[in-house]
């Protein structure tokens, strides 16, 4: 799987991942597994079978790290519907202070649902809210930033999209794409 993987092969790595999956004992390796899956998934645009997949994590006692970054990659992926399940797993990991380094990125995902839910003045703030939280990861903060400019230069506010870019551009590594 890795190497049909590095070698951009996703539906064989995708393949191999099932199988692998299906032969491993361990809980942790195969929550391990499954969450590469996950990720595969999601890098071919199955968004569906990517949330599914997330989820799948979740049932397997995963480590702190994967628990979280498989509930913030089933928010980011939120296609509609019933959103009150998303949005309490999001705002219960808030209340817990061992998250307090991942507010930004929860945040940032509480954002992204509004703007799915087209709440746009709640997702601008919870962007705000997601770049003042963010003391040591600059990527999102970048990220934050870039969301902003778009959101601005779409809605023909260039003075401000000029400043969110700039902020961008200052934070995100140079090798960031786009």
């Amino acid at each position: 799987a890795d190497y049909f993987i590095r070698n951009e092969k996703y539906e064989k790595a995708i393949e191999k991942l099932e199988e692998g999956i299906k032969l491993t004992k361990k809980k942790r390796e195969k929550a391990r597994l499954t969450f590469i899956l996950a990720q595969v998934k999601q890098k071919t645009g199955n968004a569906a079978g990517a949330y599914e997949t997330y989820g799948q994590v979740l049932k397997l006692n995963p480590t702190f790290e994967m628990e979280f970054y498989s509930k913030i990659n089933r928010a980011l992926l939120f296609q509609g519907g019933d959103s009150r399940g998303i949005r309490a797993e999001l705002m219960k990991l808030l209340r817990d202070e061992k998250n307090k380094d991942y507010f930004d990125q929860i945040y940032y995902a509480l954002a992204e649902l509004e703007f799915k839910e087209d709440d746009k003045e709640e997702g601008i703030s919870y962007l705000n809210k997601s770049i003042e939280a963010s003391v040591t990861n600059e990527r999102q903060k970048g990220k934050s930033y870039l969301r902003l400019a778009d959101i601005s230069f779409n809605d023909r506010r260039y003075v401000p999209a000029k400043a969110y870019y700039d902020s961008s551009l200052a934070v995100l590594p140079k090798d960031y794409p786009n």
